[in-house]
């Protein structure tokens, strides 16, 4: 019961934040639009009956920990893939590799695979349980940052509190 409180709290919260409306109608529109999209997506918030709703807060608080390390990864990106197109002689090696993870959590995927896409110069093709196949601007690059560092593989899997290889 606790995890539909939380979710509805989080929900309305939001909602008023984002409408900025405290007139009746918006109000009862708030309450009904957050109960129903409670009932449908509590699980998306809480993995599990076994997950306590201390423990979503705290992944909830190191994703929000994690958001800046992900937006100056995504900048840095920006201005390398704005270089190598804009170099007279275009240092582009294009290339597809294959991360292997040991990520169980379907939310930590989908997360690991957005964050790729996300970043200019890698696209996220296909995934199959912890088997990323990623299409790389500059394959060389790519290979360091996702294969030899695992940077961002790291972050998510603390965020998510899965184990590293």
């Amino acid at each position: 019961m606790s995890q539909y409180i939380v979710t509805f709290a989080v929900l309305i919260f939001f909602w008023y934040i984002l409408s900025g409306y405290l007139e009746p109608f918006y109000i009862g529109a708030g309450i009904i639009c957050c109960a129903i999209v409670t009932l449908i997506s509590t699980d998306l918030l809480f993995l599990s009956n076994e997950t306590s709703v201390l423990r979503s807060v705290g992944t909830f608080i190191r994703f929000i920990g994690y958001l800046p390390r992900l937006i100056l990864a995504i900048i840095i990106a920006n201005f390398d893939v704005a270089y190598r197109v804009l170099h007279p002689r275009m240092p582009i090696d294009p290339g597809i590799i294959t991360v292997d993870t040991p990520f169980k959590n379907d939310i930590l995927r989908t997360a690991f695979a957005n964050a790729l896409t996300l970043t200019p110069g890698t696209v996220t093709v296909e995934v199959v349980g912890g088997r990323y196949t990623v299409h790389a601007l500059v394959r060389e690059a790519a290979e360091e940052s996702l294969l030899r560092e695992k940077d961002m593989q790291k972050s998510l899997a603390h965020v998510f509190g899965e184990g590293e290889e």
